[in-house]
Order: C-alpha cells, then sequence, then structure tokens
C-alpha cells in the first residue's frame, strides 16, 4: 500500500500541468538598462511608433560631468531612438526604426524586439540585418532616477 502511495505521488508530479510561459508585452513602452548598465532609456508612444530617450546614466564619481553629445549639448534626456513600423516576429512585435550615436551623431536602422525572456533586443545594422549587432535591454527595476540623470549605483 505504501508503494502505491508513492506511485501515485510521482504520478501526480509528473502529470503537472507546465508553468505558464509569459507572454511577450506588446509595446516597448518602459525604462530599459542599457547592455553595459551605463545607462536607463525611457521608451514611450510618440507619433504612430515609439521614441526612447536617455533618462538616467550611471557615474563612476557623484562629480562626473554629465557627457555631452556630438553637439556639445548633455546627453541626458535626447532622443536616441525612434520606430517607424511595426511587424510580427517570432517573439512578439518587431519594430523597425532608427538609432542615434549620441557621441558622434550618426543614425542607423534598427531593428527592436524581445527575447524569449522578454529582455529587449536591439539590433543595429548597415544596408540589411545580416549587417549587424544586437545589444540586449533588461527592464529598469531600480527605482526613482536620481536628481540631474544619475542613475543610483
Amino acid at each position: 500500500m505504501k508503494r502505491l502511495g508513492i506511485a501515485i505521488a510521482l504520478l501526480s508530479f509528473c502529470w503537472m500541468p507546465p508553468a505558464a510561459v509569459a507572454a511577450s508585452p506588446s509595446t516597448p513602452v518602459g525604462d530599459w538598462v542599457t547592455a553595459g548598465g551605463g545607462s536607463v532609456i525611457q521608451i514611450a508612444p510618440c507619433g504612430d511608433g515609439y521614441c526612447g530617450e536617455i533618462a538616467a546614466i550611471r557615474f563612476d564619481h557623484p562629480n562626473d560631468p554629465m557627457p555631452l553629445d556630438w553637439q556639445g549639448q548633455p546627453q541626458c534626456d535626447l532622443t536616441i531612438l525612434q520606430t517607424t513600423s511595426e511587424r510580427a516576429g517570432d517573439n512578439g512585435p518587431v519594430w523597425q526604426g532608427v538609432v542615434l550615436d549620441p557621441r558622434n551623431g550618426v543614425s542607423h536602422p534598427m531593428l527592436l524586439s524581445f527575447d524569449a525572456s522578454n529582455n529587449l533586443v536591439l539590433r543595429g545594422y548597415l544596408l540589411i540585418p545580416l549587417l549587424g549587432q544586437s545589444t540586449t535591454w533588461t527592464a529598469y527595476t531600480g527605482g526613482k532616477f536620481l536628481p540631474n540623470c544619475h542613475l543610483p549605483r
């Protein structure tokens, strides 16, 4: 009788339904930590698509100066990405648009999508996506930003 109880318990465990897979978000709206953790990009609706601006930057020292863009302006609040179209992808929507390098002002075409873990993947490229590089951004969960665009350590 004891063996039967153990067998039923094992079979019950094996027949448990699989854990639910989290659905991909339907939009990239939110705060995203860049791959190196050096900044947070805040994505919000704009026009018919989405725009992302630098919302916070991690400083090595509290008194470090704000990084400047290619025009000598502070990078804080600089819009660095904009989507122009949307299509279906393997893990949810894929947005096409442009991404700006704030250091030199060069814009590149890009694709924005979610990976299986609901991280945001930005693929900047030249001519075609095959000739590009991807970077993965994670959702920012650190709370409020410090004054003057500083990212808490």
